[in-house]
C-alpha cells in the first residue's frame, strides 16, 4: 500500500472516531446513575487523594482492574478533569490501531492482507463507537495490537521485555486477558529458536507476573485477601451461573441480582465480604449443578460470538445497531474462520492468534459477557479475515496463460 493511501485512510479513521465522539458527547455529558461510570471514579478519587477508592476520598476498593483507570488518571492529570479529553485520547489510540494494525498484518501475512485488514479497521463500526464512551475496549485493542506488533518486530530481550510489559498492562486492564497473555509466554518457548526459547519467554512472562503480582500485593496488604484481579469476580461467576443469560441488560436480570443478593444475605456486606460470600455460593452452585453450569459456560463462548446484540434499550436505533453488526461481523467473522483454515500451519495464527481467541473466550465464558468484550479480539480477526480475503481472490481470479513469444 503506497504512503499517500496509508496517510488517506488514517486521516479517515481520525475523521470517523472524531466526528461520531463530538457528535454523541452532548449527550454523555449528561449525569449518569447505576454505575454508568465506574473507571471514571476511581481515577478522581486516586488523584484527590492518592487512594484508589470510589467515590473520591472514601474507602479503597479493588472492584476494577487498574490498567485502564492509570489511563484516565494520567489524561486527567495532564490535561484536566474533562471527560472529553479521555474520548480524545481514546479516538487517537483507535486511528493508531488501523496502523499498527496494517504493519503487523504486513509482516505476519502480506501486504494484500495488511491492506485489507486496515481499511476494515477503519470502518470497523465497534472500534468507532466505543472511542466515544468510557469503555476499555479501544485501550485494549490498541494494547494487543501493539505486544504483537513489538513480538513480531523485534527479537532483542529489550523488546520482549516490553512486550511484557504491554502484556501485564492488558491484563491489569482486564483480568480475562491474563490466560491468553501466560499463553504467550509458553508459546514463545516453543516457536522460538533452541538457543533463544528460555530468555525470549522468560523476558515476556517476568513483567507480566511483576505487575500482577504488584497489584495482587497491594490488595493484600489493604485487604488482607488473595485478589490478584477484581474483588467483582465472585459477583461476575456466581450471577453468570445462576441468571439466564438472555435476561443480560434487562430490567429483569437487576431485578434477579438484587433478589439473589437478598436471598444470600450479601447485599449488606462490604466489598470484600460481598466479593468472598459469591464466591462460595459459586463454588457451591457448581458442586451441585456441574452439567448445568458447563452448558451455561459453553451458552456464554457462543454468545460472545453472536453476530446480532440483543435487543435491548441502546443509545441508537436497534435497526442501526442490527445493520452495522450485520454489514461488519456478519461477514468478517466467517472470512476469518476461511483465513484461518488457509493459515492453519502459520506459527503465528497457530500458536498466538487462535490460542489468544480461544483463552479470552473460556475467560469470559465464566462471566455472562456482552459481545463489545469480543472487540479487542477483532484485531486478529481482522488479521485473519485478511488472509481468507487474499485466498479467495487468488481462488476467484482467472487463472491467465503466460503469452507465447512469436
Amino acid at each position: 500500500m503506497r504512503r499517500w493511501e496509508l496517510i488517506a485512510g488514517l486521516s479517515l479513521a481520525l475523521m470517523l472516531r472524531l466526528g461520531f465522539t463530538l457528535h454523541s458527547y452532548p449527550d454523555d455529558a449528561r449525569p449518569y446513575h447505576g454505575g454508568a461510570y465506574d473507571y471514571e471514579p476511581i481515577a478522581r478519587g486516586l488523584l484527590a487523594s492518592g487512594v484508589y477508592s470510589d467515590p473520591p476520598g472514601g474507602a479503597p476498593t479493588a472492584r476494577r482492574e487498574p490498567g485502564y483507570i492509570l489511563f484516565v488518571a494520567l489524561i486527567y492529570k495532564i490535561f484536566g478533569m474533562h471527560r472529553l479529553w479521555v474520548y480524545l485520547a481514546q479516538v487517537l489510540l483507535s486511528t493508531a490501531t488501523a496502523g499498527l494494525l496494517y504493519a503487523l498484518t504486513a509482516r505476519v501475512f502480506s501486504p494484500v492482507a495488511a491492506r485489507f485488514a486496515f481499511w476494515a479497521c477503519v470502518f470497523y463500526p465497534y472500534f468507532i463507537y466505543y472511542s466515544g464512551y468510557f469503555f476499555r475496549e479501544d485501550f485494549l485493542a490498541f494494547l494487543l495490537v501493539l505486544l504483537l506488533y513489538v513480538l513480531v518486530r523485534w527479537k532483542s530481550a529489550a523488546a520482549t521485555l516490553g512486550a511484557g510489559f504491554l502484556a501485564g498492562w492488558l491484563c491489569l486492564a482486564n483480568g480475562a486477558w491474563a490466560p491468553a497473555c501466560f499463553w504467550s509466554a509458553l508459546a514463545l518457548f516453543a516457536t522460538e529458536k533452541h538457543g533463544r526459547k528460555l530468555k525470549r519467554s522468560a523476558a515476556f512472562a517476568l513483567p507480566v507476573l511483576l505487575m500482577i503480582g504488584a497489584w495482587g500485593w497491594r490488595n493484600w496488604s489493604v485487604f488482607h485477601e488473595v485478589i490478584p484481579f477484581s474483588s467483582a469476580v465472585g459477583f461476575e461467576v456466581y450471577t453468570s451461573m445462576t441468571i439466564p443469560y438472555e435476561l443480560l441488560g434487562t430490567e429483569a436480570h437487576g431485578r434477579q441480582i438484587r433478589e439473589e443478593g437478598q436471598s444470600l444475605g450479601i447485599s449488606t456486606l462490604d466489598e470484600i465480604s460481598q466479593h468472598k460470600a459469591y464466591m462460595a455460593a459459586a463454588l457451591e452452585y457448581f458442586q451441585t449443578h456441574p452439567v448445568k453450569v458447563l452448558a451455561r459456560q459453553a451458552e456464554h463462548a457462543a454468545g460472545l460470538w453472536r453476530v446480532l446484540p440483543h435487543h435491548r434499550a441502546y443509545t441508537h436505533s436497534y435497526a442501526v445497531v442490527a445493520l452495522a453488526a450485520l454489514g461488519s461481523d456478519g461477514w468478517l467473522i466467517p472470512l476469518a474462520l476461511f483465513g484461518f483454515w488457509v493459515k492453519r500451519r502459520d506459527p503465528w495464527a497457530r500458536w498466538f492468534f487462535v490460542p489468544m481467541i480461544l483463552s479470552v473466550t473460556w475467560a469470559f465464558s465464566i462471566s455472562q459477557a456482552p459481545i463489545r468484550y469480543r472487540v479487542p479480539l477483532m484485531i486478529i480477526v481482522l488479521m485473519l479475515a485478511g488472509a481468507g480475503y487474499e485466498e479467495l481472490v487468488r481462488r476467484l481470479t482467472p487463472f491467465r496463460r503466460p503469452a507465447i513469444m512469436s
